[in-house]
């Protein structure tokens, strides 16, 4: 019996010894402390047409008193492509770069307006490709984006998320990352919009100033911020916190009291499309927004007289509004509403007949607004 047992104690041993044997190891691992761990990243290009590639990485400096600070430090390399100039980089610190925490890229505009997807193409073929990073539009250099040191933040990859996050909150775009804007680049019939920064360079700060309106691969306009939060809206989309100002009358000397700040409540949208036998397309869209005022100082709102009135005023201010970014946008040849997206869907036969490259410049698209005031504030 004891023999029997020592015999499966040495064949359950060698089974054992040959299992570990065959087992690997993690081949393809990267350790931290081997990397420089990219944060934050811009792109831009250069006159001669070569890519300006500019990293943020952290840096951990121990001080005197056992405790430990953190800095952002920025370097920049330039290449053919983007690639080359991240080999460029890999050049100039001690060690690797490892792109794959990145939280943020950053288009400078020269290179928007010319095409994106060349200078994203490296990530998309990266198994560890930070495509999870937010994208973003930079008046002028991102470069210079990235080299700015804002008082209550000194990480760009903590300053440029929260700074995207918080404008989307208040209703001037959708966030977007290099894979959601992967889709939208090669979607026939549905375009998209950036968010779009100016660099304040004696603040030292970034603003966002509005969004950078793209169709397919490349940046073809601006909007403000007033006409990003409506076109927003339009599209179905409401975040948190829309609000718009708007001049009531010039009859106060004080300029503050001819203008009113109302908060969009909630809007309630629909779209009809209808295309005529020689494919010519024509566009209802019809938005209903309930709002509350924010801020009124000429008036305390009182009388439903009053609201009326206001609700009148409102409407007309909007529905021009509308018009202008609507012109904005097919000028632009942005079809952020996906209206030939509709009609792909929908009216397959007609979208067959059409050149949508051509053709949405010149569909009418008729707004029809209407808001109403359904709460004035605690002031009774």
């Amino acid at each position: 019996m004891n023999t029997l047992l020592t015999k499966k104690k040495w064949f359950l041993l060698g089974t054992l010894l040959m299992v570990i044997v065959l087992l690997t190891g993690c081949w393809d691992q990267r350790l931290i402390k081997e990397s420089r761990l990219i944060l934050a990243v811009g792109l831009d290009l250069e006159p001669n047409g070569k890519i300006i590639d500019t990293v943020v990485y952290p840096v951990v400096n121990k001080g005197s008193n056992a405790m430990s600070l953190v800095k952002s430090v920025v370097v920049s390399s330039t290449g053919v492509t983007t690639r080359d100039a991240r080999i460029n980089l890999d050049k100039k610190v001690s060690q690797m770069f490892d792109a794959s925490k990145n939280r943020v890229f950053l288009i400078g505009e020269k290179l928007a307006r010319k095409e994106i997807y060349s200078s994203l193409d490296v990530i998309y073929r990266d198994p560890r490709g930070s495509v999870n990073a937010m994208v973003a539009v930079v008046k002028g250099k991102a470069k210079k984006s990235l080299e700015i040191q804002p008082q209550d933040s000194t990480l760009m990859n903590i300053y440029y998320p929260e700074l995207l996050q918080s404008t989307s909150a208040i209703g001037l775009f959708e966030i977007e990352t290099v894979q959601s804007i992967c889709t939208l680049m090669f979607d026939e019939g549905n375009d998209y919009l950036l968010p779009y920064l100016r660099i304040n360079e004696q603040q030292q700060r970034a603003e966002v100033i509005g969004t950078a309106m793209f169709h397919k691969r490349k940046m073809t306009g601006t909007l403000t911020g007033k006409e990003s939060t409506l076109l927003l809206l339009m599209n179905g989309v409401k975040q948190d916190y829309p609000r718009f100002t708007f001049k009531i009358n010039d009859q106060k000397e004080m300029k503050e009291r001819n203008y009113i700040t109302v908060l969009v409540n909630d809007i309630e949208r629909k779209m009809k499309i209808h295309i005529t036998p020689d494919q010519k397309v024509r566009v209802k869209l019809a938005l209903k927004m309930d709002v509350n005022v924010n801020e009124l100082p000429v008036d305390h709102l009182d009388s439903a007289g009053k609201a009326n009135e206001l609700n009148k005023t409102l409407t007309r201010e909007i529905t021009a509004l509308a018009k202008k970014t609507l012109a904005k946008t097919q000028k632009a040849n942005c079809d952020e509403l996906g209206v030939g997206k509709r009609i792909r869907s929908f009216h397959y036969g007609d979208w067959k007949k059409m050149n949508w490259e051509k053709d949405y410049r010149n569909i009418s698209i008729e707004p029809e607004i209407k808001v109403t005031i359904v709460q004035h504030g605690i002031i009774n």
